[in-house]
């Protein structure tokens, strides 16, 4: 098993993005390309507390 965590270097308190990752979840195109875009909507929220006082709210992932 592995895990992604994704926080802001400015504010290691804040968590972004805390996700267990299995085989299973990389088996087909889609479950991978949905990790990838939970991946980089965090990497981007990351980004932008950078830029900004304001924590970036959690997004709600696209329906499939």
């Amino acid at each position: 098993m592995a895990r992604i965590i994704v926080t802001p270097d400015e504010q290691r308190d804040v968590v972004l993005l805390d996700e267990r990752v299995y085989p299973v979840h990389l088996e087909n195109q889609l479950s991978q390309l949905q990790v990838i875009e939970r991946l980089t909507w965090a990497v981007q929220d990351a980004e932008a507390t950078g830029k900004s006082s304001d924590t970036p709210g959690p997004r709600v992932p696209s329906e499939v």
